[in-house]
């Protein structure tokens, strides 16, 4: 090889090295520099749980409190919403997988949760409810004594069902054939209407949602702890903190105040 052709591959290869150094150096550092980059979040709901998240039947859009507040918060980040509809009980998975920037559900943030995502502090506060058929005689005054006798719906992966397994079933109070456990909210009530359940637990505002819609009404008003709040992943700690200032930003400027009338959720907002 002569001189001049050992001095041209060189240069070449710093040029190649130059090209990778820079080429690395745009690649996003974490999420919120990806999804900034991108122009968008993909978001994952269950939109069965109105007034939260569902499916307006006259647009075919999603619609909800969650769903506006999420656009709003996206707004800020300056991005739009691509959402993913998907059961409640595998959102964390696809967020843990990579099909999901984010996750809005009406998810209340508690240990078991905290160990496979990253949560925003709560946005909003209720208690949760006990649905019975309307007229069907069954009274629930707790459901530590009551749910035993009956046959309980509850959606998968809510922390309604982490209630009744861990606190009756578990110690052995509730026989375990007495709990059904539903892809969709909506086929939890439907079944408590045909006869198939006594009594389903879920959210308080969902439940009064549908009193509205269904022979159904609230037995029971229970609070369970915890506050719902936006999953992202483990150690996106960034785009989690800007997540969490839109929060308080659209608290402080009566947003989510507005969002909560709009939508007639019964709830107390956090203070921050």
């Amino acid at each position: 090889m002569s001189r001049r052709h050992a001095i041209w591959i060189a240069l070449f290869l710093a040029l190649v090295m130059t090209a990778s150094v820079f080429v690395g150096g745009c690649k996003p550092k974490n999420a919120l520099q990806a999804i900034q980059k991108a122009g968008k979040i993909i978001v994952g709901t269950s939109a069965d749980y109105s007034p939260f998240e569902y499916v307006d039947e006259t647009t075919g859009d999603y619609t909800g409190f969650d769903v506006e507040l999420m656009a709003k918060i996206a707004e800020k980040l300056g991005v739009t919403v691509e959402w993913k509809d998907m059961d409640f009980n595998i959102l964390l998975n696809s967020l843990q997988s990579g099909q999901l920037d984010a996750v809005i559900a009406c998810m209340t943030s508690d240990a078991e949760r905290q160990q496979q995502a990253l949560f925003s502090n709560g946005y909003w506060v209720s208690p949760d409810a006990i649905l019975v058929k309307n007229d069907s005689g069954v009274t629930i005054t707790d459901p530590m004594t009551d749910f035993p006798g009956l046959r309980v719906g509850v959606q998968a992966g809510t922390i309604q069902e982490g209630f009744c397994k861990d606190e009756l079933i578990t110690p052995g109070t509730m026989p375990a054939a007495n709990l059904s456990s539903y892809p969709r909210a909506d086929q939890a009530v439907t079944d408590l209407v045909v006869g198939r359940l006594d009594a389903v637990f879920i959210d308080f505002a969902v439940a009064q949602a549908f009193t509205e819609m269904q022979p159904v009404t609230v037995a029971l008003i229970y609070d369970l702890p915890g506050d719902p709040g936006i999953a992202v992943k483990l150690g996106e700690q960034e785009l989690v903190d800007k997540i969490n200032e839109a929060i308080q930003q659209l608290t402080d400027d009566g947003t989510i105040q507005q969002l909560a009338d709009k939508y007639e959720i019964a709830a107390a907002l956090t203070e921050g």
